[in-house]
């Protein structure tokens, strides 16, 4: 029996989509955004990046749109020998995704 995909979120940090991560549900996705675990882990990748970051950012945790869950599949699969770690893609780093596209139509 194949093994199911859990589903993926987005953190959208100042009301654009800047990081995706797997969780089981979205109260896990808000929890996992919410730890302090976490904040400073994307704390230390702006520093280390030397990118400007916003000290009190609005957040939020949504379910991925289509685009974004194939996104985020796709680089994971490239990683899949570390499969039991806690994997976070940063979408800012990625080319602008074309929806038309990855929709499989053409505008």
């Amino acid at each position: 029996m194949p093994h199911a995909q859990r589903p993926i979120f987005v953190l959208d940090v100042d009301d654009e989509p800047r990081f995706a991560f797997e969780a089981d549900c979205l109260s896990q996705a808000e929890e996992f955004s919410g730890a302090a675990w976490f904040a400073r882990a994307i704390a230390e990748f702006y520093m280390s990046k030397r990118e400007e970051w916003n000290d009190n950012p609005t957040s939020r945790t949504r379910s991925a749109s289509d685009a974004e869950l194939s996104l985020y599949r796709e680089i994971a699969e490239e990683f899949s020998e570390h499969a039991n770690c806690f994997f976070v893609v940063h979408l800012r780093d990625l080319p602008p995704i074309n929806f038309a596209e990855s929709l499989g139509t053409r505008p």
